[in-house]
């Protein structure tokens, strides 16, 4: 039994379903394929095949336990991601043990220059993008501890940029996520008994805005790109327990939908193929059949070409034969006129000029070329000549001056963009155009 569509359209289940429920021999022989071709097929679909000996069991009347059909990787990783991480994350104590990234992270942001506004900003390839004052650089190293216990386990590590002018990122796949740390700034209050005088617009206070002591976490996909960051900022009604949670569950939700995409991506790609594939074959089928109907036009046109050749050479012969006739017929009259003209026989130079008209006129007969022979100059059996020749042969006589070739007819195509074989047409003169 021929199934009505190809292996390759079978989801991952409807393969494992297949594949326990038929011996791959039977299977290879319904779909055309080989043993190796479903064996790589279920490769590919992380599709476990029947151990050996198993159809032999099933022959033998017993029941061989059927498993089920295992999650895969992403399947895996899509159930842990989704699992809830809890209102708020804690950060580890003082003696707990920091992840060695958050541990480098504290001590560039200690050993880093301090910028106008007192914070201490860091673009390193193996660290997130961070720009904090010292006093905040533990709890920010705090942070980031929490932030990769929770996404690291389930396989998204914090990667090392390629450039050195770049920062790290969180990877999986393909897909990168950074990570910027960042503490607010705020406006600086205002002091009592301060001055209200109010400065000129071009005049810039670098003490205008300070750091307020609360973090801000934010993620892009590209660092530099037009992406737009999704900012989380610590405050009195979101602590950073509460932050941390909901970033981490913004990264395991950008890459559960990032693998998403991929896999649409594949089976986009997947039915492209298919149809690319159906798109080459039916182009080769129909070049196929081109080149099978140009074929049957070339075999009907040498046939129609050596029978057109033997019926011209028959009347090529035939009016060769006519001149032989009336040139031995001339050469004749001429010889009785020179004997009537002259009592004492024919002169040596009359006699030579009728012996070369004599055996010009024998040249002529199409019987010193052996023909007509009924085998290679009368009509042939159509079926008896094989597709695409070796056609019969042809004497192809030359042809005789009194039989002038007749040129083809001038066919004149009428419409537009067609080929004309009529003379262009005279242009009107243009000094008649504007006469009065």
């Amino acid at each position: 039994m021929t199934p009505n569509r190809p292996l390759s359209e079978f989801t991952r289940q409807e393969l494992h379903d297949l594949i326990w429920s038929t011996p791959a021999s039977k299977l290879s022989a319904d779909f055309g394929i080989s043993d190796v071709a479903i064996a790589k097929r279920c490769r590919k679909l992380n599709v476990s095949p029947p151990p050996r000996g198993y159809w032999a069991k099933v022959e033998a009347g017993r029941k061989p336990r059927k498993p089920p059909l295992p999650p895969t990787p992403e399947e895996l990783f899509e159930q842990a991601a989704r699992q809830p991480v809890g209102q708020a994350l804690p950060l580890p104590g003082k003696a707990a043990q920091l992840h060695p990234l958050a541990v480098e992270l504290m001590q560039a942001l200690d050993a880093g220059k301090l910028d106008s506004q007192k914070r201490t900003s860091i673009v390193e390839r193996t660290l997130p993008e961070a720009s904090v004052t010292k006093a905040l650089a533990e709890r920010a190293a705090q942070a980031f501890h929490a932030i990769l216990q929770g996404v690291e386990p389930l396989g998204i590590p914090f990667r090392k940029a390629q450039s050195s002018h770049d920062s790290g990122y969180f990877q999986k796949g393909h897909d990168r996520l950074y990570l910027k740390i960042e503490e607010e700034l705020a406006e600086r209050p205002q002091e009592p008994g301060g001055s209200t005088r109010r400065r000129s617009s071009w005049q810039w206070r670098s003490d205008a805005r300070v750091p307020s002591g609360h973090l801000t976490f934010s993620l892009k996909t590209e660092r530099y790109g037009a992406s737009k960051a999704r900012p989380w900022t610590e405050g009195d009604k979101a602590p950073l327990g509460e932050l941390l949670a909901q970033v981490v569950t913004e990264i395991r939700r950008h890459y559960v939908e990032a693998q998403k995409r991929r896999a649409q991506e594949i089976i986009e790609q997947e039915k492209q193929r298919v149809e690319a594939e159906r798109r080459w074959r039916e182009h080769q089928e129909k070049e196929a059949i081109r080149m099978q109907e140009e074929q049957k036009r070339k075999y009907a046109e040498g046939l129609e070409t050596t029978m057109r050749n033997r019926r011209d050479d028959l009347l090529k012969a035939a009016e060769w034969w006519r001149l032989h006739q009336v040139t031995q017929k001339f050469i004749a009259a001429c010889e009785q006129r020179w004997r009537n003209d002259q009592a004492d026989g024919l002169r040596p130079d009359q006699e030579e000029w009728l012996q070369w008209a004599r055996k010009t006129a024998k040249a002529l007969s199409p019987f010193e070329t052996g023909y007509p022979d009924p085998e290679k100059d009368g009509a042939f059996s159509l079926p008896a000549v094989p597709f695409g020749g070796p056609y019969p042969e042809t004497r192809e006589f030359s042809r005789p001056p009194t039989m002038p070739e007749i040129p083809a007819p001038v066919v004149v195509q009428q419409g537009y963009g067609a080929p004309s074989h009529q003379p262009a047409p005279t242009p009107y003169p243009f000094w008649l155009k504007y006469q009065r």
